[in-house]
């Protein structure tokens, strides 16, 4: 008998090893498989960009660019033979449109309208567009994008920013599922504008997620530091925005992540902080937040280490993924625990669509919670969480629009139809007449 039990043991481990190793070997493959990738912007910032792609063959590239399409009067190429193209374009001017395109011999490139705009100091306007959960390409994807096409009037030029909150290719983040489910239907954006991304736990089952990007980890695009691609913050006309990773193991209050968080937002000189990351502190959608176990409890630790620091440096806007659906708060406060223990008490300002806060952050001042996860895919979801009013079972993307004094918020439906707004002014005027 005992000789049995060994065998059979010695048997499982072989055959946990072998998997082990295959799983590996597939996990490994994913995310570091060479796949020609038209050319992208990464890192930008207010006096330099950079551009990658990658060609079926080893061989020196060149990028051109200038002021005008028609009048590309600038070249840099890489420095040696190679499939992985990354140059750097410096020495630009600040808040400046530019026009560029690419040479790889053995690469078809679509170089018509390619441009990029340096990060600005100030600005007058600024529309971002959101989604989350994103990445599953499909006719659900393209009528949420082509919504969003809708609000702007089909033209390119009245969009400022991209914004990703994570599961941007389905259903393992693998090279080739980036290409599919991110660069392909996203194309026209994509040659336009860099695709500020944050991590989700779909992108996280492989490593290609750091592999395609470069961030600013170095506060290149503003903010301090953080000597780690996994968070950093990028400064931009009136936006601080806060880019977290949320799926690493330690979310807690003494962890790296958190001390630089509360460095970079005592830093800040931003009207605006608006902070994405995957995970939300608050669901009751496809995930529900009042679970230990729901994500791996990174949902309770978000809301438990991070939401705090949100409160004392008055974090306007929290963005979120993961739920497939849209969820909104009011303007909230001091909530940590389960939805249960959410009372009046939590509620700075108890209004549908208007509220107030002063120019300069404060603590304690209030920050709205947004979920929109629901860009390529929707959920099942009770929608019951009291800290999440405004909420719906519905496919849509986010367009925010900011001033040097107001933030206004609008969830965009596949239907078009806008199914929630809101706006905070910072501009002492009231709310009185704003439905």
């Amino acid at each position: 008998m005992k000789k049995f039990l060994k065998r059979t043991l010695l048997v499982l481990f072989i055959i946990a090893s072998i998997y082990g190793v295959g799983r590996l070997g597939v996990v490994t493959y994913d995310s570091y498989v060479f796949v020609p990738r038209e050319p992208y912007a990464v890192m930008q910032t207010q006096n330099s960009i950079t551009v990658k792609w990658q060609s079926n063959e080893f061989e020196v590239g060149s990028l051109e660019y200038g002021f005008f399409s028609d009048a590309l009067n600038k070249s840099i190429k890489d420095k040696k033979k190679t499939k992985k193209h990354s140059i750097t374009i410096s020495g630009l001017n600040e808040c400046t449109k530019y026009y560029y395109k690419v040479n790889s011999d053995s690469l078809a490139i679509d170089n018509e309208n390619r441009s990029f705009t340096t990060l600005c100091k100030n600005a007058d306007s600024q529309k971002i567009w959101v989604i989350g959960d994103s990445g599953k390409s499909g006719k659900d994807q393209d009528r949420v994008y082509k919504q969003m096409l809708t609000q702007i009037d089909n033209d390119f030029s009245k969009l400022d920013m991209w914004v990703l909150l994570g599961d941007n290719a389905y259903t393992s983040g693998t090279q080739k599922q980036y290409n599919k489910n991110l660069f392909t239907p996203y194309k026209e954006l994509v040659k336009r504008f860099v695709p500020w991304a944050i991590i989700g736990n779909h992108d996280a089952r492989r490593w290609a997620f750091y592999n395609i990007w470069d961030f600013p980890t170095n506060g290149e695009s503003g903010g301090e530091p953080s000597a780690d691609e996994r968070y950093y913050s990028i400064d931009n006309g009136n936006l601080h925005l806060v880019m977290l990773d949320s799926e690493m193991r330690r979310i807690d209050t003494n962890s790296d992540m958190a001390a630089w968080l509360r460095k970079d937002l005592s830093k800040n000189t931003k009207p605006w902080v608006v902070v994405a990351l995957h995970t939300p502190p608050y669901t009751d959608g496809g995930h529900d937040s009042d679970s230990d176990y729901d994500s791996g409890g990174r949902m309770k630790k978000v809301r438990e280490n991070l939401v705090p620091i949100f409160d004392e440096y008055g974090v306007d806007l929290v963005l979120s993924g993961h739920s497939h659906d849209y969820e909104r708060s009011k303007l909230i406060v001091n909530h940590t625990g389960k939805s249960k223990s959410f009372n009046k008490q939590n509620i700075v300002q108890d209004a549908k669509s208007c509220y107030t806060k002063s120019i300069k952050p404060t603590k304690d001042s209030g920050t709205i919670y947004q979920v929109c996860g629901s860009s390529s895919k929707l959920d099942n979801a009770d929608l019951k969480h009291p800290a999440l009013p405004f909420a719906f079972q519905k496919m849509g993307s986010l367009m925010l629009d900011i001033t040097p004094t107001t933030l206004s918020s609008k969830f965009i439906s596949i239907d078009g139809k806008i199914l929630d707004k809101f706006i905070i002014k910072k501009d002492k005027t009231s709310c009185e007449g704003i439905k």
